[in-house]
């Protein structure tokens, strides 16, 4: 069988100059734990959202975990955070640098007890952030854009979009409200192939990543609909997992992509 990362109930943790902390919020409580010495974490939470500061913004990345947040501490200047039947931690620097993955990595015992083989699988590789794509959430939708870099030369409205031939992986959605600007990072498995608003300019943002069936789906003021995923049934999903590992000859993505213009 085959893990897959989810996000339920996911855990803020927060790693600034003043206040580094865990911050667990459901519908009943609101609780903020100190990184140092950490907590053990009771409940179901899977996936954590990493809160950090650069040049005065606030920047949150994303993470997807496969188990059961068991623990988060820091010690020696170290972020880390223990999934239920893994062998190491995540391990982040005080700056919210990722040295530590532990995509795939369980423990024997964690096998064993779930009565069958895991399969390690080549879709699970873990999510990066190579030249992410910025992408602005306006208040007016006709506002919204992808914004330019030292790769993207110019901007692009999000109506209708743009397909973008460089490599990308992962995108920041950039949001403000009441004056804060916020920036959400979502590392992604493969390269970004096209971001769009599709129809009118209410509609839901859409972000395509290369070989998966589904995309990336927003809504307009930024937050998250449905992450991208793979279509077990999509002969063009299973052909891609083939060739992203060198066991064929390259054939293409099929879907309506939005054209650049």
């Amino acid at each position: 069988m085959k893990i897959e990362g989810k996000r339920k109930n996911p855990i803020n943790i927060r790693l600034g100059k003043n206040n580094n902390n865990i911050i667990i919020e459901d519908e009943s409580k609101y609780e903020e734990i100190p990184l140092i010495p950490g907590a053990m974490i009771n409940g179901e939470h899977y996936g954590f959202i990493l809160i950090t500061e650069h040049n005065g913004k606030q920047k949150e990345t994303n993470y997807l975990t496969q188990c059961k947040i068991q623990a988060i501490g820091m010690e020696n200047g170290i972020l880390n955070i223990f999934e239920e039947g893994k062998r190491l931690p995540w391990s982040f620097d005080k700056n919210g640098n990722l040295k530590y993955s532990i995509v795939d990595d369980f423990t024997d015992d964690f096998k064993h007890k779930m009565n069958e083989e895991i399969e390690i699988a080549v879709t699970s590789e873990e999510p990066k952030l190579i030249q992410p794509i910025s992408i602005r959430i306006a208040s007016n939708p006709e506002e919204s854009a992808i914004l330019p870099d030292d790769v993207i030369k110019e901007e692009y409205p999000l109506h209708p979009g743009a397909v973008f031939g460089d490599v990308h992986f992962g995108f920041i959605l950039i949001t403000e409200h009441n004056g804060v600007q916020k920036e959400m990072a979502y590392p992604t498995q493969n390269s970004i192939y096209a971001a769009a608003i599709e129809g009118s300019p209410d509609n839901d943002l859409k972000i395509y990543e290369n070989g998966k069936y589904h995309p990336w789906v927003f809504k307009n003021n930024g937050e998250l609909k449905e992450e991208s995923s793979y279509n077990p049934y999509s002969r063009n999903d299973q052909q891609f997992i083939r060739e992203h590992y060198g066991l064929n000859e390259s054939d293409s993505l099929d879907f309506d992509a939005p054209k650049r213009h």
